[in-house]
């Protein structure tokens, strides 16, 4: 699947520390658990080795993000969200396509994720990128919020 960039004034690009306040806001916007701004800050501070931190930036603006990770023909995404104000642009499918890109040209051959049981429009998402539910990880995200584990492998790509 090649990248198609939504729109013309959107860019893919690595995550800087500038973006922290912008990305906070849309993780806390997006997610009842929001990951902290202590992982964010030590994260984006650490050398990287094989660890990716993109953000789908509208001129200077900030309006999604994914995390994800490689390792031994296998890659796993950590998190993607868009601002709530973005979706339904196009914007989650961009930021998607282009990290399975980065994935497959590394190597990686299969690909996996978690997504709460609960979350039916990340899931129609996965799905449409040929994602298939491998598992389930009780209490993934506390107390009787289940999530799929989705997987992906470089042969649904000639599907």
């Amino acid at each position: 699947m090649t990248t198609r960039n939504p729109h013309p004034n959107l860019t893919y690009e690595p995550m800087l520390m500038d973006d922290l306040p912008q990305v906070l806001a849309i993780e806390n916007q997006c997610f009842e658990d929001p990951w902290s701004d202590t992982y964010f800050n030590l994260s984006l501070k650490r050398p990287r080795s094989r660890e990716y931190f993109y953000v789908a930036r509208r001129e200077q603006t900030v309006v999604g993000y994914i995390i994800f990770y490689m390792l031994h023909e296998e890659a796993q995404i950590w998190n993607i969200a868009v601002s709530p104000a973005c979706q339904r642009q196009g914007i989650g499918k961009y930021l998607l396509t282009s990290a399975l890109e980065m994935i497959h040209a590394d190597g990686e051959r299969e690909v996996f994720l978690e997504v709460a049981v609960s979350n039916l429009p990340a899931q129609y998402l996965y799905r449409q990128f040929g994602f298939r539910i491998c598992g389930i990880r009780k209490d993934y995200y506390g107390r009787y919020k289940d999530a799929y584990v989705f997987r992906k492998g470089v042969e649904e790509d000639a599907t």
